[in-house]
This record gives C-alpha cells, structure tokens and sequence, in this order.
C-alpha cells in the first residue's frame, strides 16, 4: 500500500470517504466535511443533527455520503421530542455492524419513546434503552406484522432497508395502515436503488415513480394525504433522495 494511499486512508476514517474517490474530489469532501464537523462541535447545527454526529449515522451532515436528513428530520420531529412516541426503523446498518448507530441517535434524541427496530440481520447483541429489537425480511408482510403485533400504532416509520423498490413499496403497504393519523411514514435512499436486487424483484416501476403517481400509489395503500420530497441540504444529487408521507385523518 502506498504511503498517499495510507494517508487518504487516515484522513478518510472521520468521514468515511471511499478511498476510491478521485483525487481532486476526496480533498473537497474532506475540506467540506471537515468544516462541517467543526460546526457541529460549535454547536452551529440542531441538536439531531449533532446527535447523528456523535453516533456516525449517515444520516447527518459529517458522514458520507453525508444524506444531511437529520436537518429535516430535527424540524419535523421536534413536536414529539418530550412525548411518549413510538418510532419503527425498518434497516439498522450492514451485516456485521456491531452497533446500530441510528437507534441510538433515536434514543438519545427521545427521551420518552418507545424504539423499535427491524432488519434481516441478527443485532438481538444490541442493547438499547426503550428499544426493541426484530430479525425479518423485509419483503414478506408476515415478518413485518410481527412488529405490529407488539406495537400496533407508530407515530413515525422509516424505510431505511434494502432499498430495492419491492421491498419499499411492500413495507408501505402493510405498514402505512398502522401509522398514526398525525405521523410521518419517511422512505429513505430513493435515488440509492441498488441495481443487482432491482433487477431480480417484481417491480413494475421505482417507488420514487409510484410516489409521483397518485393512482398507482392509491392502488398500492389507500389513506395518503401528501407526498413531499424535501430539498436536499448538502448534495444537489440528492434531490427527491427521500419521501415524507402523511396520511388522512381517519
């Protein structure tokens, strides 16, 4: 390994920049992410935004690829911070990841909810405050209905599993009807489809596609009041990276 390989590699560690980034551009996601990080310990950002921070999600504005949806997520759910909320996250980290750096940004943020957390992977090794923990595949609605059997109402769901259109438009449907009248059903990483398992699943188009249609979506699971796709913070790419869902008062 060379010694310039060695020292991209070092400086990468905080941000968790690819190695594989061209030159030019790794020294302007350090630079960025540097300064951003800087912001963070000055206290410059919301509190959700340097709780991500703090645990290294993605979520937040100081890890790649630097997602920045805590900056959303802060002024959304900042009405619930004080309340005894239930909260679902469907995707916990990749295999082998010996903590599950978004629940306990939850759990920190929250100080009354009840967390709950779903994955293929096994992470029964993580013990957090208030959370519970449940091992299933995504795209079968009897592993979801698990989750609803322990807790039948959600105030907020986040899809941040596969990412594969099958599999979030099959978490949509069986899981929207359980989403509290006044919640928020958020799918993460619509641009972030990755293409392998794409292509071996039954879908007939993107869900950031059905989401733009309201009579397709309307077949797919009845009871949605908006689709917004918020701006991106950091990352022109990331526009409509992400979908919040509301649904209509019952």
């Amino acid at each position: 390994m060379s010694l310039i390989h060695r020292v991209r590699r070092y400086l990468s560690r905080p941000y968790a920049i690819p190695a594989d980034v061209h030159a030019s551009r790794f020294v302007q996601l350090l630079i960025q992410a540097s300064f951003r990080r800087l912001k963070v310990a000055l206290g410059a950002y919301d509190p959700l935004t340097r709780l991500a921070d703090k645990h290294r999600t993605d979520k937040g504005v100081t890890l790649y690829p630097f997602m920045a949806y805590s900056v959303h997520y802060d002024k959304l759910f900042s009405r619930y911070r004080d309340k005894e909320v239930r909260i679902l996250e469907i995707g916990l980290g990749p295999q082998g990841l010996s903590t599950c750096p978004s629940l306990k940004t939850w759990a920190d943020y929250f100080p009354k909810a009840t967390i709950y957390g779903f994955d293929i992977q096994d992470f029964s090794h993580v013990q957090l405050p208030r959370t519970h923990i449940f091992q299933g595949d995504q795209g079968k609605p009897e592993d979801l209905l698990k989750i609803v059997q322990n807790c039948p109402e959600f105030d907020i769901i986040i899809d941040d599993g596969s990412h594969a259109s099958f599999h979030q438009q099959i978490t949509l449907k069986t899981l929207f009807p359980y989403l509290a009248d006044d919640g928020y059903f958020i799918i993460e990483d619509l641009i972030g489809i990755p293409q392998d398992l794409e292509a071996e699943l039954p879908t007939d188009q993107t869900t950031r596609e059905l989401l733009k249609d309201p009579t397709a979506l309307n077949e797919l699971v009845s009871g949605v009041d908006n689709v917004w796709f918020p701006e991106p913070f950091i990352e022109p790419r990331m526009r409509e990276g992400f979908a919040l869902l509301t649904k209509r008062a019952r």
